[in-house]
């Protein structure tokens, strides 16, 4: 099992740009109350996925139907990073 720490799912998707405003998004990735949360522009947030892998594995699955591009590579590219470093942990 790959074990990855909720501080470990928010630097990486930090570190990648997810959070950061997508002028050309429909929808806007942020966090609220520790959680991943998915904003449509102009409403609610609609969407609270929770802090660990299996929230960015959503944010992954929900994000190829509705984000750009460079939305859908920010996140495949943190979710690539926090694999990596789950078998990291399971190797010590």
């Amino acid at each position: 099992m790959i074990r990855v720490t909720t501080g470990d799912v928010v630097r990486q998707l930090v570190s990648r740009g997810v959070f950061e405003l997508k002028k050309d998004a429909e929808y806007q990735i942020s966090i609220k109350n520790e959680q991943i949360v998915v904003n449509k522009n102009g409403s609610a947030e609609i969407a609270y996925l929770g802090n660990t892998l299996e929230s960015v594995i959503q944010l992954a699955d929900m994000f190829k139907k509705i984000g750009t591009k460079e939305q859908q590579k920010q996140i495949n590219a943190a979710l690539a990073d926090l694999v990596t470093i789950g078998d990291y942990w399971n190797e010590v």
